[in-house]
Parts: structure tokens; sequence; C-alpha cells
């Protein structure tokens, strides 16, 4: 491994750990909303067949109702009244449930992101490091040529320069 993928190791880490962190909470926020969903769906089912039966019995009282109907029909909407009370307690339970794995996913989404562009800037930081690296061996390199066709110049002028 070389020294730059030994670098990137711990960070390629935590990205690793953010992403399964982001997609556990993305499985969450769909839990929370599917039971979000079927829980409004319960209330209204429970609210479509109060009005049903309220209207059914409206019908049913017009035409004869004795006191003992009467009864059971207030008893019986009462319970149905407290279950759809209850229902909506979940409902709102479920909505808040649902929100706090929404901002929970956010968070993890955001850290994702912070992590993933911290690679993008060590990467970048590499890059141009190494680019300065290779720019000053080509530099020192090429000084060294100058240096050897320097030296061989001056060293064949002062050999022209004692033949004579």
């Amino acid at each position: 491994m070389t020294t730059t993928a030994a670098a990137m190791q711990p960070l390629l880490i935590l990205l690793e750990s953010a992403e399964k962190a982001r997609d556990e909470a993305l499985s969450q926020m769909e839990t929370a909303r599917r039971a979000h969903e079927g829980a409004k769906a319960q209330a209204q089912s429970l609210n479509d067949w109060r009005q049903e039966y309220q209207q059914r019995w409206k019908t049913q009282f017009s035409q004869s109702g004795g006191m003992e109907i009467l009864r059971c029909y207030q008893d019986f909407t009462a319970r149905l009244g407290d279950a759809m009370t209850e229902q909506n307690r979940r409902v709102e339970q479920t909505r808040l449930y649902m929100d706090q794995c929404r901002a929970q996913l956010i968070e993890r989404e955001r850290k994702v992101a912070a992590v993933g562009q911290l690679i993008e800037r060590r990467q970048h930081e590499m890059a141009t490091r190494l680019q300065r690296q290779e720019q000053k061996a080509t530099d020192e390199q090429a000084m060294r040529a100058g240096r050897g066709a320097a030296h061989a110049v001056f060293g064949a002028n002062r050999l022209a320069g004692t033949s004579h």
C-alpha cells in the first residue's frame, strides 16, 4: 500500500461507517413512513366506517327506534370515538417518530457529504504535493544537466586555450 493510500485509509473507513449509518437511518425512515401511512389509513377507515354507521342508523332511527336501540347506538359510537381518539394518537406518535427518523437521516447524510468532501480535499492536497515534488525533481535534474553542460563547455574552452 502506498503512503497516499495508507494516509487515506482511515478516512475511507470513516466514510464507509458513515454510509452504513446513513443507510440504516434511511431504512428506519422508510419503516417509520410505512407505519405512519398505515396508521393514517386505519384512522381514515375508522372515520369512514363511523360516518357510514351513523348514516345507516340515522335511517334506522327515522323508521323506528326504541330506547334500547338508541342506548346501544350511543354506547357503540362512544367506543368507536374512543378508538378513533386512540388511533389519532397513534398517527401523531408515528408522525413524530418519522420526523425524528428524517432528522437523523439528514444528519447522517450531512456526515457522509462532509467526509466525502474531506476525502476530496485530501486527495487534492496529495496530488498538489506530488506535483510539487515532481516539479522540484525536474527542476533539480534540469539544473544538474545545465551545470554539466556548462562544465563541458568551460572544460572544452580551457582545453582549446592551452593548445595554442
